[in-house]
């Protein structure tokens, strides 16, 4: 069935203005392979994740043949287990002790029987595993850890993984990133098979020389707003199109223009290098000539050039006759992009200033001992999370839920008592000893959104500047600021990304559980496939960033308190921070009344 688009628009996750998709309509075919094209931020996998029930459109409608996708910000069971995504990098998403259990654990939402699941894993390891050298042996032992694979060989498996079930809609985010030769060959043979079957794939991708010559019809996306319709051959003689949203031309359009500049037009049909060769060796048949751009004839003029370019395709058909193409690796995008407002009072607020209003509210804050004491140090908190914009309050409120939930949780345990007393064991309840704790933790609550409220709105690079100003004068009695201000904006800088990670692997356990939940809502039972991945990426985080710092020779040395064009400050903050110092002072005042 085919899949319809009606002017379908998406609200910016984040604080930024526009929308993510800007009034989309089209129709995706059964039995063709659609690309989505465009730079980051162009919207493709936001497109991806609403055709896979996983991201709600704020506006429009989606609908596979005449049901509606989405009905009340839901997608039913029946329709999801229609829908197959692959995200970028899938090896992240494995879990289990055994490939066995990463097998049973997509197929477990469409309840196959034993022998269904063994025919299905037969013919998802005939299709993505490949033999070692001249044995019978594969690479993915059913018994062994998915752990012990090569970080190809893992991503072969997450494909492996997304395609066992063989959805009706096939929908992969850059499949060919990192993948070797050999699988690239895999993945164009699995998806030719889908087209054959009568079924429909929508490849999101940067990869044109993979993907173009298999495609049946190409969407160009720029800012959210479909740009251009058209197919792979189309294309071909538009590569303008590319250039205006951005994107690089693949070697075969390079190789087209260059062919041009010296009087050769090659065919619209001639995508790969080896129909290249092919059209070439029959325009030299036919004896037409070819001219460099001073019109004079190649053959007498301009030899060089001519050799050149034949040496050029003769080895781009080498690779491609061998198997052996390049596939570019597209490093990971960071679509976690911080929650900094680009407009209004958070953007001229200068960094000092905020780090000034942060340690004054925290230090008021762990001062107080009353309830009406701490309720006032919350008043400022709330005001400065409420003019935030509404996305980013929204996405503030689902980090609390979890928070409230475990201070409940610690207050309840802390209030519980038991007895012996009796010479039986009693169960009891403590209202002293809980409130005790509640206060405590009641005070850390307000900490914790007056640090979310700092690092949703602060840049990264903006607050260690800041934060190194204020301890400028740790500095000359020689203490060690510039580590103790890496580790607290480091801190800082964590606290969005794990936010921004629980989300990421939360889409993906939602799209292989199959759930029919609302938008962010994970099940308990998917805690584990979702936990387990998310631990090892921050450690991945947690490594990369310390491989940074080495490589960037973070030292004692380093100019505390240093000027730079990223700290400015104004009136405006002058006027704000004595606000601020004063508020301070009247919360030192009713400490004691």
């Amino acid at each position: 069935m085919n899949i319809e688009l009606d002017h379908v628009s998406v609200e910016g996750a984040e604080l930024h203005q526009r929308n993510l998709i800007q009034d989309i309509s089209i129709t995706l075919r059964s039995g063709e392979i659609t690309l989505l094209l465009g730079r980051t931020g162009s919207g493709k996998t936001t497109i991806l994740q609403m055709l896979a029930g996983l991201k709600p459109p704020d506006q429009g409608a989606i609908r596979l043949g005449d049901e509606p996708i989405w009905q009340q910000s839901k997608v039913s069971q029946s329709m999801l287990l229609r829908m197959g995504m692959v995200f970028q990098f899938p090896e992240q998403q494995v879990f289990a002790r055994t490939i066995q259990r990463e097998f049973a654990y997509s197929m477990r939402p469409y309840r196959y029987t034993e022998s269904q699941q063994k025919q299905l894993i037969t013919q998802a390891l005939e299709q993505w595993d490949t033999a070692k050298g001249q044995t019978d042996s594969r690479q993915f032992d059913l018994d062994g850890s998915p752990f012990a694979l090569s970080g190809g060989e893992r991503r072969r498996l997450g494909l492996a993984l997304g395609t066992v079930v063989d959805p009706e809609w096939l929908l992969l985010d850059e499949p060919s990133a990192g993948l070797e030769a050999s699988s690239v060959v895999l993945l164009l043979d699995a998806l030719a098979q889908h087209r054959l079957d009568e079924r429909g794939a929508v490849v999101a991708t940067h990869d044109l020389d993979t993907f173009l010559p298999i495609a049946d019809r190409v969407l160009i996306l720029q800012d959210g707003q479909l740009i251009a319709d058209l197919t792979p051959r189309e294309l071909h003689a538009q590569p303008e199109l590319l250039i205006q949203v951005g994107m690089g031309l693949p070697p075969s359009m390079q190789l087209t223009q260059q062919f041009a500049a010296v009087g050769l037009a090659m065919p619209s049909t001639a995508l790969t290098p080896k129909a290249m060769a092919a059209s070439i060796i029959q325009m030299k048949a036919e004896g037409q000539e070819v001219r460099n751009n001073t019109g004079e004839s190649a053959s007498t003029g301009n030899e060089s050039t001519k050799h050149q370019m034949y040496t050029q395709l003769n080895s781009e058909t080498n690779e491609c006759n061998e198997g052996t193409a390049s596939v570019p690796v597209h490093s990971a995008t960071n679509n976690n992009n911080q929650y900094i407002h680009s407009n209004g009072l958070y953007r001229v607020m200068d960094p000092r200033l905020k780090w000034i209003l942060y340690i004054l509210l925290v230090t008021a804050t762990m001062l107080q001992h009353r309830w009406w004491g701490l309720t006032l140090t919350l008043v400022p908190v709330v005001f400065a999370l409420g003019i935030l914009p509404r996305h980013a309050l929204v996405s503030c409120m689902k980090l609390m839920k979890p928070l409230l939930f475990f201070f409940i949780i610690s207050t309840a345990l802390s209030g519980t008592t038991l007895s012996t007393a009796s010479g039986s064991l009693q169960l009891g309840f403590s209202l002293i000893q809980a409130e005790a704790t509640l206060l405590n933790v009641y005070r850390l609550f307000i900490v914790t959104l007056a640090s979310l409220w700092f690092s949703l709105t602060t840049p990264y690079g903006r607050m260690v500047e800041g934060l190194n100003w204020v301890l400028a004068i740790g500095q000359k009695i020689k203490l060690p600021v510039t580590s103790f201000a890496l580790a607290v904006s480091l801190i800082f800088r964590f606290i969005p990304m794990i936010w921004s990670e629980w989300q990421r692997f939360s889409l993906i356990v939602r799209a292989r559980g199959k759930a029919a939940l609302r938008p962010n809502t994970v099940r308990v039972r998917d805690l584990g496939p979702m936990v387990i991945p998310l631990i090892m990426s921050l450690f991945q985080r947690a490594e990369d960033m310390t491989i940074a710092m080495e490589m960037r020779k973070v030292r004692e040395n380093y100019r505390v308190g240093s000027t730079t064009s990223l700290l400015k400050w104004s009136k405006q903050d002058t006027w704000i921070g004595v606000i601020g110092l004063l508020i301070f002072i009247g919360y030192i005042w009713i400490r004691d009344l």
